[in-house]
């Protein structure tokens, strides 16, 4: 079985800042891969995107792409993501990489 969820936070209470980030990736019904993200202020109300790709590689590269845009969050909002959990298949070894763990 193929999948990966991963949590992440940005929290600075100074700016009042409290952020929380989930992607989460599994196999659809009909074959296509779904992304799922999650976002919004911890504790709050979330924002739900899922993101369908006809292949795994794909889904990698968008996994990819926003985790990079995560680890630069500091030059956008002033604060940085950490990985607080990651649940993951081997498949996604490479994915799961984040500079902030």
């Amino acid at each position: 079985m193929q999948f990966l969820n991963l949590t992440l936070r940005a929290e600075k209470p100074e700016l009042n800042l409290n952020r929380v980030y989930q992607i989460r990736v599994e196999k659809g019904l009909f074959g296509s891969w779904c992304v799922l993200t999650a976002y919004g202020r911890y504790g709050g109300g979330s924002h739900q995107k899922i993101h369908s790709f006809f292949t795994l590689q794909e889904a990698k590269a968008f996994v990819r792409t926003t985790l990079k845009k995560r680890s630069q969050s500091e030059k956008r909002i002033g604060c940085s993501y950490r990985l607080i959990s990651k649940d993951y298949s081997k498949d996604f070894a490479e994915v799961c990489a984040y500079p902030n763990s």
